[in-house]
């Protein structure tokens, strides 16, 4: 940039807009001292609204040797109102009798038109005649207007003697006979005899009559009663309801082998 430009910027800002912002700053930061230079880029920020601004000119008064000037080329320029010199031309009037204004006014105004006689309003058409009611026959009109209604007949009064003598009551019938269902007989099971037993002989009892009972309780009774044969029998089976503890029953029957 040649000083010559320099100048002309200084002098008349809005030529900023021929120069790019970044270029200008590009210069500015080339020659980080040059006040003028800082004046111009704040200038040009605030021209494009740009984001660096507040910042640059912040930057620019602090470089600034005079704040005054800084003041000046950033504050928007204002127009000084100038004295506007206005003449005004004396007019006289001049005074006319009342008499000839009076003619000059009715030489003007049009004749005024006649007014029409308003027409007369066409009379209303008359209304048919009627005749009036006398109050006897009003109510003969509303009489033929109601519904007939029909009165119930009314039994003839007797006195109650007479009228319990010929009363009478429905023949009473006896109510007919329900069967009640017959139950069915209830089986008779068994007794057992069980008196005298001890709780050994009922479970070996109990393991005789029924032999699709298995339980790891009863083939330990019967191991401690000494029937081997049986608890091995009674693992067996265990091992094959169970199949997930069948190792278990398997080790308990070579237990019992042994």
């Amino acid at each position: 940039m040649t000083q010559e430009r320099l100048l002309k910027l200084l002098d008349n800002p809005e030529l900023l807009s021929t120069i790019s912002y970044e270029e200008l700053k590009t210069i500015a930061l080339a020659y980080p001292y040059a006040h003028n230079l800082r004046y111009l880029l704040a200038l040009k920020a605030r021209q494009d609204q740009h984001p660096e601004a507040e910042r640059m000119l912040t930057t620019a008064a602090i470089y600034s040797l005079d704040r005054k000037q800084l003041f000046f080329l950033s504050a928007p320029r204002q127009l000084v109102p100038q004295a506007v010199s206005v003449a005004f031309e004396e007019s006289v009037l001049e005074l006319k009798p009342i008499q000839s204004v009076k003619k000059e006014l009715e030489a003007l105004t049009p004749p005024a038109a006649p007014a029409k006689a308003p027409k007369e309003a066409s009379a209303p058409p008359p209304l048919p005649a009627v005749e009036p009611q006398t109050p006897e026959e009003a109510p003969r009109q509303e009489e033929k207007n109601e519904p007939v209604v029909e009165k119930p007949n009314r039994m003839p009064e007797m006195p109650f003697a007479v009228w319990f003598g010929r009363f009478q009551p429905p023949a009473l019938t006896d109510p007919p006979e329900v069967e009640e269902p017959s139950q069915a007989p209830v089986p008779e099971m068994d007794a057992v005899d069980t008196d005298g037993l001890t709780p050994q002989e009922l479970a070996e009892r109990s393991v005789a009559e029924n032999k699709d009972v298995i339980s790891e309780t009863l083939a330990r009774l019967l191991v401690k009663q000494g029937y081997r044969e049986k608890a091995i029998n009674m693992y067996e089976r265990l091992g094959l309801a169970f199949p997930e503890k069948s190792a278990y029953f398997a080790a308990e029957i070579e237990k019992l082998k042994k």
